[in-house]
């Protein structure tokens, strides 16, 4: 009899966290206890074995968790075959995740999935989530997030209001107070180079070349300052291989009031209502209670430092900045243009240290515009023949028969979990023997790969159209312009990309808006 590889799904949120002790069923221990022994009865006579997944202090409401990415994982690549949770809104509190995963994921997966205290298993339910009781749950999760969300943020915004500091990390400069984590107390070593940055800037340095005096001096970033200190701290760009200084930076550093003794709250605003994207508040929304900590600078030298910085929005960011398109593939940083005699491309990063990978990037107009042309007119018209082949596809019923095909493949192995039970149970009360056994699971076996190859495949083609419908929000009319395109003009190259990643003259990655076709050649 096969194995039944089972994981158990444990997730704790910071407010369960800080709920009473009347709570602790909450807890991670006590949700790994409670699994553990309800698998033993659940399994009893079955051999199996136990893999936990964990998130410690992460929301429901986004799926986007190291422990749930790889439980997903391990259902995908076929390492776990069933996936136990103490309830839905454990796995997760956005409803839709959570149906799409009951309702199309884990089934094509063949990966069975149990809620205990929703006293839901999908093995119970042929195949289907158990309908508008599943969705009805879920929604009352999702409304209860939503809830709690705004009272969580309404009562931070009252601490605030009181002079509390609420934020993960202490802005660079300051350091938590260990014995009341909601006051800011100075961290020398870091206030240091905060107030050198001031004085620099006051004295009329501008901001790259305060930047490229970090760098040579060897002064650690913010975030390699936190992991110095051993803090998890988040990196905001985990595509920049170098990390250091820049001039946005020390411009940040330098338009920051909270360096004046500030306490600022409500820059930004992210949850539910906002997707769960960062999104920008204007200054009147914010929420600013001066004196709450001791400042770094004063009034005069914060001043001084900001006289030459102009164009700034509500926000204190920089007006009109528009979106890159040339990237440094070292640093992150937008590339810009030379328009002199050699007329090139360069990042900007090369002037801010030395000796680095950036003055790579140095590279001749006409060269990288025509590489990026050519492989535009390349994919427009790759993208127009798959287009027409897809349409026809839909017009021959293709779609209808890889949706059937999927369906079937789906339902008979389903159906073969039950049937390999029921031959164990034949062969333990001696209605078959040993070698009739044997070969009717090896049959099975070789009908189950059969099938996974053919369901495969044909979702794979199915993906490939969908895909391809979804990419129709670039007319017919403009793929065939983009096809002769013989002019470089960015406003037309951003229907289709993204932007152009640049690691020297000769290397170059083109980051798509759509799907690239050469994805299909390639097996997984």
């Amino acid at each position: 009899m096969d194995k039944t590889m089972v994981a158990i799904y444990l997730r704790l949120s910071n407010e369960d966290r800080h709920k009473g002790k009347d709570e602790d069923s909450m807890s991670i221990s006590a949700q790994r206890a409670l699994l553990t022994k309800y698998i033993e009865d659940l399994m009893w006579g079955q051999e199996y074995s136990i893999t936990e997944f964990c998130d410690d202090g992460y929301s429901g409401t986004d799926f986007n968790r190291p422990g749930v990415q790889a439980l997903i994982g391990a259902a995908k690549n076929g390492s776990i075959n069933m996936i136990v949770v103490k309830d839905f809104s454990r796995f997760g509190r956005d409803y839709l995740e959570v149906g799409r995963y009951l309702e199309y994921i884990f089934p094509i997966l063949q990966v069975r999935f149990v809620s205990l205290n929703d006293g839901y298993d999908s093995a119970d339910e042929a195949g289907a989530t158990g309908g508008m009781g599943v969705a009805l749950k879920n929604l009352v999760y999702a409304m209860y997030s939503a809830d709690l969300s705004k009272k969580i943020r309404s009562a931070r915004d009252t601490r605030v209001r009181n002079g509390e500091f609420v934020g993960q990390f202490a802005p660079y400069g300051y350091r938590k107070n260990p014995e009341d984590k909601h006051e800011l107390l100075v961290d020398e070593d870091a206030a240091r180079v905060i107030r050198r940055i001031f004085h620099m800037a006051a004295d009329g340095v501008s901001h790259s070349e305060i930047a490229r005096r970090l760098n040579e001096e060897g002064i650690p970033t913010r975030y390699l300052y936190h992991r110095l200190k051993g803090d998890n701290f988040p990196d905001r760009q985990p595509q920049v291989r170098v990390k250091r200084w820049e001039g946005s930076a020390v411009k940040d550093i330098i338009t920051n009031e909270t360096y004046l003794g500030t306490l600022l709250w409500n820059r930004a605003k992210c949850g539910m209502d906002t997707d769960k994207k960062a999104v920008r508040q204007p200054r009147e929304k914010w929420i600013i209670v001066e004196d709450q900590h001791e400042a770094l600078v004063t009034k005069e030298l914060y001043d001084k430092a900001n006289e030459n910085i102009i164009g700034l929005d509500v926000s204190g960011r920089a007006a009109g900045r528009k979106t890159p398109f040339f990237i440094c593939g070292h640093c992150g940083k937008t590339l810009k243009h030379r328009n002199r005699a050699n007329d090139k491309y360069f990042c900007r990063g090369g002037t801010q240290q030395v000796e680095n990978d950036c003055q790579q990037v140095n590279v001749r107009k006409k060269e990288l515009e025509d590489a990026v042309l050519e492989q535009v007119r390349v994919m427009a018209d790759m993208l127009a023949e798959e287009r027409d082949a897809c349409r026809k596809t839909h017009k021959d019923g293709r779609k209808a028969e890889l949706e059937t095909a999927v369906s079937d493949a789906t339902k008979e192995m389903s159906q073969w979990k039950g049937a390999k039970v029921h031959l164990y149970e034949q062969y333990k009360t001696g209605e078959i023997s040993r070698e009739d056994y044997k070969e009717q699971i090896e049959r099975g076996r070789a009908r189950m790969e059969e099938l996974e190859q053919s369901r495969h495949e044909a979702q794979m083609e199915l993906d490939r159209m969908q895909e391809m419908a979804g990419s129709e929000e670039v007319t017919d009319e403009e793929l065939a312009g983009l096809s002769v395109l013989e002019t470089f003009d960015v406003d037309r190259l951003k229907a289709l990309i993204e932007k152009v990643v640049v690691y020297s003259g000769d290397a170059i990655e083109i980051v798509w808006k759509v799907r690239n076709p050469f994805d299909s050649e390639v097996s997984v």
